[in-house]
């Protein structure tokens, strides 16, 4: 079997577990907003609203604590086994630490809605949505590390196990929150976020347990080693992640600000255009996914022994084997997205304005897939050789200058403002430019490790 064929299907066999993980994770957000929209189109503006608070700081987490997927790949490439556990005691205390700093930050940000929010109600519901998704992000921190050791070690499917009967719980729990059964209160949207947050500790308490049943020796004190790690440890991990996590949040944010600018237009074209961005979202989570494993497969090559230059050059080809099946799938989901916006749209809510405004802004969203899907597997690939700087400095500007201030022109300032469907032109405009930049830095990166492993020899 040739390289490039045994590659991509060692890519896939990685990123199927971990889509699914992903696309489980996004599913809560889902099941959030499709069960608000039935309890009021206010409700659902709140949900959006805080949805669109907390998930680009969740995400900003998962970036941060992404920096492990590397280190344990290569150490686990180079058979150094006794720094596995050390690692991961590592990861999870800069989790709970930075878990703990965001959550602080998210309950902030809730208590700040009404400034920006001029409805009552879906301010009221948004802010206590987001103190509850607070409480559980230290949990997240533990959950991630965990998560992230797993895959990294090519146990993806042990998580995703997990993740499916989080989902599924996620479903029940919401319910009985939000209209008040068995006695409970009924408390509407907010009902969402404390659900969302008890199946958060219900699945981190499994993953703890199938980690330590799986891949720990059995008398290791994962948690007392976590406090006890090296402050020199946290900031080499810190170093890394930082950027990762800093770089996903300059993409994610953007809809944050995006969600709130729009809020002044009313909570119709908020929840259209929750509609359609929680579809990029679930979308979003193929190229992730695919991201995330060519992270794990770049670093196993380039962590390898005895392979010298081969084992460089292994990670280059890798590197644009991911790029390419990366843009394929992306084309493939633009295709579906285009051709069932209707119906997708209608899945959200029954309100007609509702349904009309997010039909418009999916085929924005079907366009974006391309080049988002190739500015992602670059990334997942610098993140394996971490290059991890250039790439936060890169999304700065494509993202911020670029994506959102020609947006903000196409909304607002343009002779014919666009509204919501401004912005999301502007956010093609930006992924464009990440794609484009990514490509070269990875491009000139993977030659320079090629070309020290040849003067090496």
């Amino acid at each position: 079997m040739s390289f490039a064929s045994s590659e991509v299907r060692a890519i896939l066999k990685l990123t199927a577990p971990i889509l699914a993980t992903q696309l489980a994770q996004v599913g809560m957000g889902t099941i959030d907003t499709l069960m608000s929209g039935y309890v009021s189109t206010r409700d659902l503006a709140a949900v959006a609203i805080g949805s669109a608070v907390w998930t680009p700081v969740w995400l900003f987490l998962a970036g941060i604590l992404v920096a492990l997927s590397p280190a344990v790949a290569k150490a686990n490439a180079a058979n150094d086994a006794e720094n596995l556990p050390k690692l991961l005691s590592t990861a999870i205390a800069l989790g709970v630490t930075s878990g703990l700093i965001l959550g602080a930050l998210v309950a902030y940000i809730g208590w700040s809605i009404p400034v920006f929010v001029d409805d009552a109600h879906t301010a009221q519901v948004a802010s206590q949505y987001l103190y509850a998704i607070a409480i559980g992000m230290p949990i997240s921190g533990v959950f991630l590390a965990l998560r992230f050791y797993a895959e990294a070690l090519n146990a993806a499917s042990h998580v995703t196990r997990i993740m499916l009967i989080g989902l599924a719980l996620n479903i029940p729990i919401n319910y009985v929150l939000i209209y008040g059964l068995f006695g409970l209160p009924e408390l509407g949207g907010v009902g969402c976020g404390v659900g969302s947050a008890t199946v958060l500790l219900i699945m981190s308490v499994a993953m703890l347990a199938n980690t330590r049943k799986h891949r720990l020796q059995k008398n290791y004190a994962l948690f007392a080693n976590a406090l006890r790690s090296r402050f020199s440890d946290l900031l080499a991990l810190a170093k890394v992640g930082l950027p990762i996590g800093i770089a996903i949040f300059f993409e994610v944010s953007l809809f944050t600000a995006i969600a709130l600018f729009l809020a002044d237009l009313g909570p119709v074209v908020v929840a259209g255009h929750q509609v359609a961005l929680n579809v990029a979202s679930v979308t979003f989570m193929l190229p992730l996914s695919l991201g995330m494993a060519m992270t794990v497969r770049v670093g196993h090559h380039l962590g390898s022994t005895g392979k010298g230059q081969t084992g460089t050059l292994d990670a280059k080809r890798s590197s644009w084997l991911g790029v390419k099946l990366n843009l394929g799938l992306a084309l493939f989901n633009a295709v579906l997205i285009t051709l069932f916006a209707g119906f997708i749209a209608n899945l959200y809510s029954p309100d007609p304005a509702v349904v009309a405004i997010g039909t418009s802004l999916l085929f924005f969203a079907a366009l974006f897939q391309i080049s988002d899907a190739i500015q992602i597997a670059a990334a997942g690939a610098l993140r394996a050789y971490e290059d991890t700087f250039a790439v936060m400095l890169i999304t700065f500007v494509a993202y911020w200058l670029i994506g959102f201030g020609s947006g903000w022109y196409l909304a607002y300032e343009a002779s014919e403002p666009m509204g919501a469907a401004g912005f999301w032109i502007g956010l093609i405009i930006g992924l464009t430019f990440a794609a484009i930049a990514l490509v070269a830095r990875l491009m000139s990166i993977s030659n320079r490790a090629e070309t020290i492993i040849e003067k090496m020899q």
